[in-house]
């Protein structure tokens, strides 16, 4: 039970720590070592149920296909090939024929004509070796992302103007607002369910791994979970009777920026309990706005805005202390008659992508907070998001584009 600091490793708490936490470096003392216990064991439950969604048999048949599609590929090359070697072949036969008919004096001939006759003329076939190196199984390997060769959509879904720009996944499935339905697609880009909302224009929307649903928020200042399997609806009370403009979840917790600026930490295992919250100047200076926010494990992106100083930047903190772990200012003026959507989604290996409307630009951000890259889109990006490892989806004013990474 030793510890190595003077205090609970909970930012607001004072109390001695009695117990270090191996998995999280932590130190704790007794009024939160059960929370943590709770948390803890809800991230393990969750990667748990993460790995259960898997579908191997699904991964194995697409995989089957990758390799058909090999064999017959290869199948059509040999076609070729040996059309090929059967035209050499007839000419060869034709040029043959037409030289020993020029020759028919000649006293070889005789011999010439007797050796085709009984042993025809002489191929030449090695056998097709096969580099048994050709396919290979193994590790999944990281590959540099660059967002300059963005590759264009491989499809793209049509959506109605007044629709929002909420979009969530759990990498199984997406969902997205289509004004007045909301629909969910599969990994193959497909839709697999639509109907129609009926609880207020929606503001944002996020998928809990906790509560395994997808949580919405209105502009009716009311919350919702959509549950993937059974798509039932059920309204969680009116939360601190704010008007929430963003919504994002780390596990078991709830994250809702409010339209003051505040962020707001809900437990949502094993009730629905309000547990943090932090105000300005804590999330931003009093002339700034939020306009978005993300999280990643356990870190919180937000998006922040100045109409005084016409700036804009990405800030990460942490979930643990709220400390600030990096900001990075965006190349765009803001106006202030700025209305089109700033957004932020986590990307691969801890990285970020910004998508700016006004501009229609995406921001690429490494994990260290530097920029790697910015694209200028074809189309205004008022949102973006990583479904599963493959697909980027981004969205329009009337399309939502899947670009495959």
């Amino acid at each position: 039970m030793s510890t190595t600091s003077t205090s609970c490793a909970i930012v607001t708490c004072t109390q001695i720590p009695y117990v270090f936490c191996y998995c999280c470096s932590k130190n704790l003392c007794l009024d939160h070592l059960s929370n943590h216990t709770a948390l803890v064991n809800s991230q393990s439950k969750s990667s748990i149920d993460q790995i259960k969604r898997i579908n191997f048999d699904k991964l194995i048949a697409n995989d089957r296909l990758k390799l058909e599609k090999w064999r017959d590929d290869s199948l059509k090359k040999i076609h070729r090939y040996y059309e090929k070697k059967c035209d050499e072949l007839d000419e060869f036969y034709a040029q043959k024929s037409l030289h020993q008919q020029q020759e028919l004096t000649d006293t070889k001939f005789q011999t010439t004509i007797l050796d085709i006759q009984q042993n025809g003329i002489p191929i030449h076939i090695r056998s097709l070796p096969i580099d048994n190196n050709l396919i290979t199984f193994g590790e999944l390997k990281t590959q540099e992302f660059d967002i300059i060769n963005l590759s264009s959509p491989i499809k793209t879904y049509n959506i109605s103007k007044s629709s929002g720009i909420g979009m969530a996944t759990n990498n199984q499935s997406l969902l997205i607002d289509q004004n007045p339905d909301v629909i969910l697609f599969n990994q193959d880009s497909i839709v697999t369910e639509q109907f129609t909302w009926k609880y207020g224009s929606i503001r944002d929307m996020c998928w809990s791994f906790g509560l395994n649903s997808f949580i919405i928020i209105t502009e009716m200042n009311k919350t919702y979970l959509i549950n993937e399997n059974t798509l039932s609806i059920d309204c969680i009370e009116p939360m601190m009777n704010q008007l929430w403009m963003s919504c994002t979840c780390s596990n078991s917790l709830l994250y809702l920026l409010s339209l003051s600026n505040a962020v707001v930490e809900f437990n949502l295992l094993p009730t629905l309990s309000y547990d943090r919250r932090w105000d300005q100047p804590d999330t931003c200076k009093k002339h700034e706005t939020i306009k978005d926010i993300s999280c990643n494990e356990d870190t919180l992106a937000l998006v922040i805005i100045s109409y005084s100083t016409k700036m804009a930047h990405l800030i990460l903190r942490s979930l643990t202390t709220f400390d600030l772990l990096f900001s990075i200012r965006l190349d765009m003026i803001v106006h202030s008659s700025y209305q089109l959507p700033i957004r932020c989604c986590p990307f691969k290996n801890h990285q970020w992508l910004v998508s700016e409307a006004n501009t229609s630009r995406l921001f690429y951000i490494g994990k260290n907070g530097k920029l790697q890259g910015t694209l200028k889109y074809d189309q205004q990006p008022y949102n973006a998001i990583l479904f599963g490892s493959r697909i980027l989806v981004i969205r329009t004013e009337t399309t939502i584009n899947f670009h495959e990474l």
